[in-house]
């Protein structure tokens, strides 16, 4: 699913008609606030093609409260064409940068790139993920994981390295508006560990701060 946040209605319609013909999935957001709400919900997107100047919530803003707990591909699609405005856009986390006006060429060629990317497996010694099906297996047979801990596995291995704390995890799989304990993060944990079996070695608990993904 591809996310699309643009305020100027017609170029959020016309950007998603033309992707939609090429048999994408495509939502939309008006501004960067209505874009994290849709984010800490159910829908996982696979990129968000994201505009700078927008209200109550611009693309600059988005991103940087995006990357605290996600990293989920974004490439910025804006009328800003100076070099600072590009040099902030990478320092704050972008993946790419589209200046309007653009080809429709060039928009699907961008979205084919990444949408390719994101389809091939990726592997861990007897574990493999598809991350565009959310497929899990391990030694070539699937096993079928409840959805918060497959999300969980998903969140961690996307972001592999980094640790990851309570709080963070429970904004990007359970959203901002969880107003549970953090603790149900170790219960999922923990029983995302029993499902995996040997390959919960790639789990790691931080001790005092929360949990990674490590090879």
């Amino acid at each position: 699913m591809i996310l699309i946040v643009e305020d100027t209605e017609s170029l959020r319609k016309l950007s998603r008609k033309i992707l939609e013909k090429e048999g994408f999935s495509v939502d939309e957001a008006e501004n960067g606030e209505i874009a994290l709400q849709k984010i800490s919900g159910e829908t996982k997107y696979s990129l968000i093609l994201l505009d700078i100047m927008m209200p109550k919530m611009d693309g600059m803003e988005f991103i940087k409260n995006l990357r605290t707990f996600s990293e989920i591909p974004v490439v910025f699609i804006t009328a800003l064409s100076d070099e600072r405005s590009q040099v902030l856009a990478y320092e704050n986390g972008a993946d790419g940068y589209l200046t309007k006006p653009f080809s429709k060429a060039l928009l699907l060629s961008m979205v084919k790139r990444f949408e390719q990317k994101s389809a091939k497996p990726v592997s861990y010694d007897e574990l493999t993920l598809f991350k565009s099906s959310r497929g899990v297996f391990i030694n070539d047979e699937e096993i079928h994981l409840p959805t918060k801990e497959r999300e969980l596995l998903f969140y961690l291995e996307e972001n592999k390295g980094t640790i990851k704390t309570r709080e963070q995890i429970l904004d990007a799989i359970w959203g901002y508006d969880f107003y549970g304990n953090d603790r149900v993060v170790d219960k999922h944990i923990a029983k995302l560990r029993d499902r995996l079996g040997e390959s919960n070695r790639f789990i790691k608990t931080v001790k005092a701060l929360g949990y990674k993904f490590e090879v």
